[in-house]
């Protein structure tokens, strides 16, 4: 998703309140009546598009900071004076639109916003002592996020930074927002990233088994829409041996072959990264422990949905993580996250084999559209290895 940060001048506008419903066929129709923006924390208020411009011209408000949130963002949504310092998000206000990614410069920015507020300093307006050039005499520096309605998305991010800021749920940084904003209402899908957001701290930790398994569900999303993924999107190769630096990394083919395959540490990581799962043939590596996705036995469609996951009972089969259940043992494939190995799955046929990087030999398959396991789940996307054909051991650190 798309993150521009740019400096916008806005001339003075002034806001000029419209009930709705009056006018009439002869020429004064007025428009509806735009709604206030709403301040859900000191300095930071959310609002809909079309009051942003207002807004920006309220020297009351004293905002430097423009968070603009579309599917696409709109091009210029400032219109007047001061210098904006805007953060354009592309965001579709839908259950699968991808925040989560997004929130930790988004948060960032805003933090940035508001600490300038605190100081009294914001960017481009500032005396000699530091103080800002506020019209009135008050200190400026806030952040205005907006999205179309000011309902779902901005709400969604603000949110977020309060959730950062506070410590909060996300029940509670929800009826924060409206105190202020009554009709502050995320959809389920933003909800649901933001619990996963502050399960993990409020920062993303890709040793998140949940957040992983986010990760390529949205892939998915993205090939199934562009047709390709992005080298960088996958995650490291853990075989690769990178001397002296990433030189060498291998890119993928196709579309994206100008990006380069992510680089990760020797090995895939240390000890803690668990299990070495090696090619049987050559023994090259092929994936660690921390790669593995496992999924819930003969459960169907959902058996590896990010939401569904949670909190049932798992076991170590062979050193991998797998699910407990009566079927768990009919599991015969290891299921892994995309990796920068595997070659035919970034574009074209939406499924493939799996070979080794260094002999070549069938180690696998992968399936976008997903493929059922032996204990009865259906599994999707689908990446994984073969027992047959790989060999998981203990790390021992070679």
């Amino acid at each position: 998703m798309k993150k521009v940060l740019e400096k916008h001048s806005v001339a003075h506008f002034s806001p000029r309140p419209v009930s709705a419903g009056q006018g009439s066929s002869m020429g004064d129709e007025s428009p509806p009546e735009v709604p206030a923006p709403a301040e859900v924390e000191p300095g930071l208020w959310t609002c809909a598009e079309v009051a942003v411009p207002a807004a920006l011209a309220d020297a009351s408000l004293g905002i430097t900071h423009l968070v603009s949130i579309g599917c696409p963002p709109p091009d210029d949504p400032t219109g007047g004076v001061r210098t904006v310092e805007t953060l354009r998000l592309d965001l579709e206000d839908d259950d699968d639109g991808d925040l989560l990614t997004q929130i930790p410069d988004t948060v960032a920015f805003i933090r940035a916003g508001l600490s300038a507020r605190q100081r009294g300093s914001p960017p481009g307006e500032t005396s000699g002592d530091g103080a800002a050039d506020a019209p009135d005499g008050k200190s400026v520096g806030g952040v205005l996020v907006h999205c179309h309605a000011g309902q779902s998305r901005s709400v969604a991010v603000a949110m977020a930074h309060i959730m950062r800021a506070r410590g909060l749920e996300v029940t509670e940084a929800l009826r924060v927002c409206q105190k202020n904003n009554p009709a502050a209402s995320p959809n389920a899908g933003f909800i649901a990233q933001l619990t996963l957001w502050s399960s993990m701290d409020c920062k993303l930790n890709m040793a998140d088994e949940a957040y992983r398994m986010y990760v390529v569900a949205k892939m998915a999303r993205e090939r199934e829409y562009k047709g390709y993924v992005q080298a960088t999107s996958v995650r490291p190769d853990p075989g690769l041996s990178i001397p002296g630096g990433a030189a060498n990394v291998m890119p993928f083919v196709g579309t994206d072959a100008a990006s380069l395959a992510p680089v990760g540490p020797p090995n895939g990581g240390g000890a803690e990264a668990g299990v070495a799962i090696s090619c049987r043939k050559c023994r090259r590596l092929v994936a660690r422990g921390a790669n593995t996705l496992p999924h819930a036995p003969g459960e169907g469609m959902d058996a590896r949905s990010w939401r569904a996951r949670s909190f049932r009972g798992r076991r170590e089969i062979s050193g991998v993580r797998q699910s407990a259940g009566s079927n768990a043992d009919l599991c015969r494939n290891v299921f892994l996250e995309p990796l920068a190995w595997m070659k035919g799955v970034e574009e074209g046929p939406t499924e493939g084999k799996l070979c080794c990087p260094k002999c070549d030999a069938k180690v696998g398959h992968f399936n976008w559209v997903g493929c059922r396991c032996g204990c009865g789940a259906w599994v999707a996307p689908a990446f994984y290895v073969q027992s047959a054909k790989v060999d998981v051991m203990p790390y021992t650190g070679t």
